[in-house]
């Protein structure tokens, strides 16, 4: 439903001037060292309107804050430009904003952001944005459309990051001693307990950052539940397959540890460059190399030929299937080489990364293939 300025009470609209600006035209340096000169700031309005794609109600007095902020440093809070705070009497999305700045507020090397949050008439965060929203300091009127958000579930901290992960949704993370498996979609999150007949089911909570983790607050009046995902290598603690992340489950004072995500997701999307087989080397300048591929192939070049085959991972290690390869001739020492690591190959069981991010893959009797990942750049050029 539209709804016109007439509908709203305007509680704030502040402007933060910051020092030392210029709207002069600024300069940037370039890779070869020279100064380029960039246009100067002109920005005088930026506008748009907030809303959500759910229809759901907002509460009788909700607040609707929008800020410009500048977002240049990652390392740094936000600096605060400006803002308005618009409470709604009755009223929905969407709400329109308009802030006025001033073009000597800006510089032209840096990004500036708008973010939105409504939140209830007692303080509690309902809606927010969660991704950058950058203007372009060069137009006098930056209109930004409208910025859609996403609703708040679960417990965050007023100062807490919100973070888009549905990129690795669906997640699931599985612990032993006792033995657990955590299930996270877009709509719901499940813990089951090995020693606990009842699974937990939540609505799958809004994620914030915390440090270098990713936090999933389900807490509520019935179980206090946080989950704690961080990008870290983990190992099973009894099959010793690695996974990308380590997980930490708080779920009513107890503490459960374990692994997460994807096994597969360290092993596609790169090409590794195979460094040693059975601990005998390989010849020079061979490049003989391994791509696995989300659905299952794996192929890639041996000392001579190309080869092909298919490979599967379980909760217990990596194996392959019969490897077809092409026949050219060549050289009597690269033909041994061939043959030396395609029988290797087709007698994996499992895979590790070392601690220097080497690929590891043994065989049954521990015979092993040692690989490294191109550099992407490297990759792309090929």
């Amino acid at each position: 439903m539209h709804i016109t300025p007439a509908h709203l009470l305007l509680i704030g609209v502040t402007s933060v001037f910051a020092a030392g600006c210029s709207n002069l035209a600024s300069q940037a340096t370039t890779d070869d060292g020279d100064n380029q000169e960039l246009p100067a700031p002109a920005t005088e309005q930026v506008i748009g309107s907030i809303s959500y794609r759910e229809r759901i109600a907002l509460p009788d007095g909700s607040v609707a804050h929008i800020k410009l902020s500048d977002v240049s440093r990652a390392d740094a809070p936000a600096t605060l430009l400006a803002e308005q705070n618009t409470t709604l009497f009755g009223k929905q999305v969407p709400v329109p904003f308009s802030l006025k700045v001033e073009p000597a507020m800006f510089d032209a090397r840096m990004r500036y952001s708008v973010s939105a949050q409504i939140r209830s008439a007692e303080g509690q965060l309902l809606w927010t944005t969660d991704s950058a929203n950058l203007i372009d300091v060069t137009q006098p009127v930056v209109d930004l459309g409208t910025l859609m958000m996403i609703k708040i579930n679960g417990a965050v901290a007023d100062d807490a990051e919100i973070v888009d992960v549905d990129a690795f949704l669906p997640f699931t993370a599985n612990g032993n001693e006792p033995g657990w498996t955590l299930k996270v979609d877009s709509e719901r999150m499940s813990l089951s307990r090995q020693n606990d007949p009842i699974t937990i089911l939540t609505p799958t909570p809004t994620t914030t950052r915390e440090d270098d983790s990713y936090r999933f607050n389900a807490s509520t009046e019935a179980n206090s539940v946080i989950v704690d995902v961080t990008p870290e290598l983990c190992r099973d603690s009894m099959t010793g397959m690695p996974y990308p992340y380590e997980v930490s489950v708080k779920v009513n004072g107890e503490t459960l540890k374990g692994c997460g995500g994807a096994p597969d997701s360290l092993l596609t999307g790169r090409e590794w460059i195979v460094e040693d087989v059975d601990s005998k080397g390989v010849i020079d300048n061979t490049q003989m190399s391994l791509n696995f591929t989300l659905d299952g192939l794996l192929g890639g070049r041996a000392a001579c030929n190309h080869y092909t085959t298919s490979y599967q991972l379980t909760g217990e290690g990596l194996s392959t299937q019969a490897i077809a390869s092409t026949q050219k001739a060549c050289a009597p020492a690269l033909m041994n080489q061939d043959e030396h690591f395609l029988e290797v190959l087709g007698d994996i069981q499992r895979f590790e990364l070392d601690e220097t991010g080497a690929l590891l893959l043994y065989t049954t009797d521990n015979r092993s293939i040692k690989a490294r990942a191109l550099p992407s750049t490297e990759q792309e050029a090929e």
